[in-house]
């Protein structure tokens, strides 16, 4: 891969929440124009018409920013996965694994300005049998990075797991990411200065 792709975009995602907003108030007048005839007769049906395009205009532009991510996503995934699926990594799956990631440094206390410049590195785990492991199966390693913006892929190669094989995971953070994470992890707690004694350990 010569540049990053785009795996999810705060730019992007506002701009599908505004066309939400749009949608959900052109779905709201649309209704009040079905339940009143006065309405109608005030407005004319060719204003209902109307706002029945504006609707599907909008709900075209947010399907189309969606896509955008997708299809840089699966040409890129294609490339590398070529006709495995099975165990490979599909363009949904890393948006997934994106905001999983997202959700995981949330939880570990890294507020957002320090997030940006971590590097998440995955690769799904192994087929499941009951016997011993002897197969193994073509699947996808990534690297994913997180930029102010969203996350990035940023590497992709095929890969092998083996049955029965654990999924590998790895975040690498910054060091005030990780300074976050100690605090979030300490916190209400604090350390003697010196050892109790055996008395207060009773």
């Amino acid at each position: 891969m010569k540049k990053s792709t785009i795996i999810t975009s705060s730019k992007i995602n506002n701009q599908k929440i505004k066309l939400d907003f749009q949608i959900q108030s052109i779905e709201r007048d649309i209704k009040r124009a079905e339940q009143s005839s006065r309405w109608l007769e005030n407005w004319q049906p060719e204003k209902l018409a109307d706002l029945q395009a504006e609707l599907r205009t909008k709900e075209l532009e947010k399907a189309q920013l969606e896509q955008s991510i997708l299809s840089g996503l699966t040409s890129v995934l294609a490339l590398v996965n070529g006709r495995a699926q099975a165990y490979t990594i599909c363009a949904e799956m890393l948006i997934d694994l994106a905001h999983e990631f997202e959700g995981t440094m949330e939880d570990r206390g890294i507020t957002v300005k320090n997030r940006a410049g971590a590097e998440a590195r995955f690769r799904p785990a192994g087929k499941s049998v009951a016997h011993s492991p002897m197969g193994r199966s073509i699947t996808t390693y990534v690297v994913m990075r997180r930029v102010h913006d969203g996350w990035r892929l940023i590497h992709a190669e095929r890969d092998y797991c083996y049955d029965n094989q654990r999924e590998f995971m790895e975040v690498v953070v910054r060091p005030c990411a990780h300074e976050n994470m100690i605090r979030h992890a300490t916190r209400n707690f604090s350390v003697w200065d010196e050892t109790p004694n055996d008395e207060l350990m009773a």
